[in-house]
């Protein structure tokens, strides 16, 4: 006797894979927006950089890092490797403990690739040769604070936007009305 679960509707599986969806678009703007406001405010602007070349960077910077963020949010299916973490490590659904470890591993997934890209593109396409500081102390020091950062973002706004996200259910009856006594 095997103890899987039947599939589910087709319906179902078009709803599920449409808010999947909207949960990454979200989590992928607003993470993006963030990382690459945190770089920018944190990056060493040399005083004759006029502010129009700092905005276009942040704006070329969050692009970029949207279509990273995005493109892993369509790739790694965050609620199986969530559904996997509770297996392994016995956590209860929307428990705090649940949220603070799958927290932690999604930002392992996402922040340190989205940071990589994000430091290198910056360090060889938008700082001219003779403003480059060393690109590792550079690199070490964008991937602490974004990760940081990113944690943070994420425990806070995951939830938030998996609510906003979620279609409207009707309220469930109560569970006498469901299963009356005899």
């Amino acid at each position: 006797m095997t103890n899987q679960t039947p599939p589910m509707p087709p319906e179902i599986q078009k709803q599920m894979k449409k808010v999947g969806l909207k949960i990454s678009f979200m989590m992928a703007l607003m993470m993006s927006f963030a990382l690459s406001l945190t770089g920018n405010l944190t990056a060493e602007h040399p005083p004759e950089m006029p502010m129009i070349a700092i905005i276009i960077g942040f704006l070329e910077s969050f692009v970029l890092s949207f279509a990273v963020s995005f493109g892993i949010g369509l790739v790694v299916p965050m609620p199986k490797v969530n559904a996997a973490l509770g297996r392994k490590f016995h956590l209860q659904p929307r428990t705090l403990k649940a949220h603070i470890v799958e927290s932690i591993v999604s930002n392992l997934i996402y922040t340190p690739l989205m940071t990589t890209v994000m430091v290198t593109f910056v360090y060889f396409f938008l700082i001219s040769p003779g403003h480059r500081p060393p690109f590792l102390p550079m690199f070490i020091s964008s991937q602490v604070i974004c990760f940081v950062v990113a944690q943070v973002l994420i425990f806070i706004f995951e939830p938030i936007i998996i609510k906003i996200a979620m279609p409207k259910m009707p309220p469930r009856p109560p569970f006498e009305q469901e299963h009356p006594q005899p």
